[in-house]
C-alpha cells in the first residue's frame, strides 16, 4: 500500500498513539498486578552452587516492553508456568519453553554447563623412530542440559522454587585408541635395491623417499609425487646422476628419483590404492616392465586414498635398499602384481671405431673389440593386479599396457 504525504503523516501519528497507549496500558497493568516474591532456584553442580532469581526486567524501550508483555516475562509465576505448559504442548523442549518466559535462566544454565564441561580427547596416530603408534583417548563430560531444564521446570511449577542438582553425562571421544589401532594395519610394502648405484644416484633415491616418511594421506585425498618432493634441483639437495631421456641414459640433476617414485607406486598398488603413473621410454632394470613410475617436470605419479580411512607411509633406507610400507584399515584383498611380456623387440648391435682411444690404449691391436654398452631388448607389456581373499583367487584386473624401446648393444673397435 502506498500513502500520500498527508495520509502517511496521519498514519504515523495514529500508530504512535496506539503504541503509546499499549505501553501505558501495560504499565498500568503491571502497577495493579499484585507483587509476589521472586522465585529462586538453587542449582548444585559438583562443588559449585548457582542461583537463578526470577526478577522482573525493566524495559529499555517500547520494543523490549512489547516483548516482555507478549512473552509474559514479568507476569506472576503461575501465569508464566501456564505459558510454558502451552509451549510444551505444542512440541517445544524444556529449554525453548522456559526460555520464552525466563530468558535470564538460559545464561545461568550456560554458566553451569561451562563449569562442568570437560572436552573429550581424541586418540591420534603418531610417528616415532620409524614406527606408527597411537595416543590414548580420554572421555569428556557435559551437562545433561535437558534433564536440568526439566528439573527446574518441575521445581518452579510445583514448589515455586527450591533446589535442584545438575548432572553430567559422559562424552565419548570421536576417535578412540582401539579404533585407530585397528586402522594402522600393514596394507602393502615394497623394497627397491640400489646397491649398484653411484653415490650421487643413491643419495637422490634416499632424499626423495624420505619426503614421504611418516606422512598421512587422509581419506579421499590425492598424493602428488612432484608436489611432495619438489623440483629436483641442486638448491633442493639433489645431485647429478644418470637419467633416461628419449631412450638414452644421460646425466641430469635428480637421477635416480624415478626409482623412488617406482617404489612408492608399487607399495601403493599392493596397498589397494588408486594409482596413476607413466612408463619410461626404456624399461628400467629395477622393476618388471609395466611397474615403473616415470617422473619429470611434466610427468607425475599420483595416489588416491580410496580406503575411506587415513593411510600412513613409512620409509626405511639402509644398506642400499629402500623399504616403503603403507598402513591403514585392514585390506579386503591381498594384491599380487603380474607383468606379462606380450612381445620382445631385439636390440641391434652397433660398432664404433674408437679413434679417440676412449676405450683402448696405445698397445691395442687394430681390430680388437670391446663391449662398452650392453644392449637391452624392447618390450611390449601388459600389467595386471590379481586379487585374493582368504587364499582364494577372486579376480584379475588389467591396469597398464606399455611399449619400451630397445637400446643398442655398442661394441668399440680398436683403430
Amino acid at each position: 500500500m502506498k500513502f500520500t504525504g498527508r495520509l502517511k503523516y496521519i498514519f504515523v501519528i495514529a500508530l504512535a498513539a496506539t503504541l503509546f497507549s499499549s505501553f501505558f496500558a501495560a504499565r498500568a497493568w503491571a502497577e495493579v498486578e499484585p507483587r509476589q516474591p521472586a522465585a529462586r532456584v538453587t542449582v548444585t553442580a559438583g562443588a559449585k552452587t548457582f542461583e537463578y532469581v526470577d526478577e522482573k526486567i525493566i524495559p529499555s524501550d517500547f520494543t523490549v516492553a512489547e516483548q516482555i508483555e507478549l512473552r509474559k516475562i514479568n507476569a506472576p509465576l503461575d501465569r508464566k508456568i501456564e505459558f510454558v505448559d502451552m509451549c510444551l504442548s505444542k512440541g517445544a523442549d524444556y529449554k525453548t519453553a522456559l526460555g520464552v518466559c525466563f530468558p535470564r535462566l538460559i545464561y545461568v544454565v550456560d554458566e553451569i554447563a561451562e563449569s562442568l564441561r570437560i572436552d573429550p580427547v581424541d586418540a591420534k596416530v603418531v610417528y616415532d623412530g620409524g614406527k606408527f603408534g597411537v595416543t590414548k583417548d580420554k572421555k569428556g563430560r557435559a551437562l545433561d542440559e535437558n534433564k536440568l531444564y526439566a528439573s527446574i521446570y518441575c521445581c518452579l511449577k510445583f514448589s515455586g522454587g527450591g533446589a535442584v542438582n545438575a548432572t553430567a553425562e559422559e562424552v565419548l571421544p570421536a576417535v578412540t585408541e582401539s579404533e585407530l589401532r585397528r586402522n594402522i594395519t600393514l596394507r602393502g610394502e615394497y623394497t627397491t635395491d640400489f646397491t649398484t648405484s653411484t653415490p650421487a644416484r643413491a643419495h637422490n633415491v634416499a632424499l626423495a623417499l624420505k619426503k614421504f616418511d611418516g606422512m598421512e594421506l587422509p581419506a579421499g585425498e590425492v598424493l602428488s609425487f612432484n608436489d611432495r618432493v619438489g623440483a629436483r634441483t641442486v638448491e633442493n639437495g639433489f645431485q647429478s646422476a644418470k637419467i633416461i631421456v628419449d631412450g638414452q641414459y644421460v646425466d641430469g640433476v635428480g637421477g635416480g628419483v624415478c626409482q623412488s617414485s617406482t617404489a612408492l607406486y608399487n607399495a601403493a598398488l599392493l596397498a589397494g590404492l588408486d594409482c596413476s603413473a607413466n612408463a619410461h621410454s626404456i624399461c628400467p632394470s629395477y622393476c618388471p616392465a609395466g611397474l615403473d613410475a616415470m617422473i619429470s617436470s611434466v610427468s607425475d605419479m599420483r595416489v588416491v586414498n580410496n580406503t575411506g580411512r587415513s593411510v600412513y607411509v613409512s620409509v626405511c633406507v639402509a644398506g642400499g635398499k629402500a623399504n616403503v610400507r603403507i598402513f591403514g584399515a585392514p585390506p579386503e584383498y591381498k594384491i599380487v602384481p603380474e607383468s606379462v611380456t606380450v612381445k620382445t623387440v631385439k636390440c641391434e648391435e652397433l660398432e664404433t671405431v674408437d679413434v679417440e682411444r676412449k676405450y683402448f690404449g696405445a698397445d691395442a691391436v687394430c681390430g680388437d673389440r670391446l663391449l662398452v654398452a650392453l644392449g637391452k631388448d624392447g618390450v611390449v607389456s601388459e600389467t595386471y593386479l590379481k586379487y585374493y581373499k582368504d587364499g582364494k583367487f577372486i579376480k584379475r584386473v588389467k591396469i597398464r599396457a606399455n611399449e619400451y624401446k630397445p637400446t643398442p648393444q655398442i661394441v668399440a673397435i680398436a683403430p
